[in-house]
C-alpha cells in the first residue's frame, strides 16, 4: 500500500519559506521564541539605556551619541547560531528574518492542512477586461 502523501502548503497564506505563520497570525508576538534573538536583545539593550539615561538627566544629544557608540559595540558582538549574512540593508542582515520573526525559529509547514487558506485576493489585484 502506498504512503498518503500531504498537498504542499507553498501558496497558503500562513506559508512563509517552508515554515508555518498559523499561529503567529492568531496571537502577534505571543511566543517571544519565534522572534529575532538579536533584535530582542538590542530592544532590552535599549530600554534598559533609556532608563539609564533618564535616570542620570542626560539630554537628547547625549543620549543618541551614548547609544550610537553602544549599539556599534553591540552590533560588532552580534551572536546568534541560526545567523545567514544577508546583503540587506536592514538590520541584522540576515536571510531568516522577516517581519522581527525568526523564520528558522517557527514550526515547519507539513502540507495543505486543517488551517490552509489561500491568500485574500484583492479586487485591485484582478486583471481588468478591457478587451469588451
Amino acid at each position: 500500500m502506498a504512503d498518503i502523501l500531504s498537498l504542499p502548503g507553498d501558496v497558503c497564506r500562513h506559508h512563509m519559506r517552508g515554515r508555518c505563520l498559523y499561529e503567529e497570525h492568531l496571537n502577534p508576538g505571543y511566543c517571544a521564541a519565534w522572534r529575532c534573538m538579536a533584535i530582542a536583545r538590542w530592544e532590552s539593550a535599549f530600554d534598559d539605556f533609556l532608563v539609564r539615561a533618564e535616570r542620570f538627566d542626560l539630554g537628547q544629544e547625549q543620549a543618541a551619541s551614548l547609544w550610537e557608540r553602544r549599539f556599534s559595540r553591540m552590533i560588532r558582538s552580534f551572536d546568534c547560531e541560526r545567523y545567514e549574512p544577508d546583503s540587506g540593508e536592514e538590520m541584522p542582515a540576515c536571510v531568516h528574518l522577516c517581519d522581527g520573526l525568526c523564520c528558522q525559529a517557527l514550526p515547519p509547514c507539513e502540507g495543505r492542512c486543517r488551517h490552509f487558506r489561500l491568500p485574500q485576493i484583492i479586487p485591485s489585484d484582478l486583471p481588468s477586461d478591457e478587451s469588451g
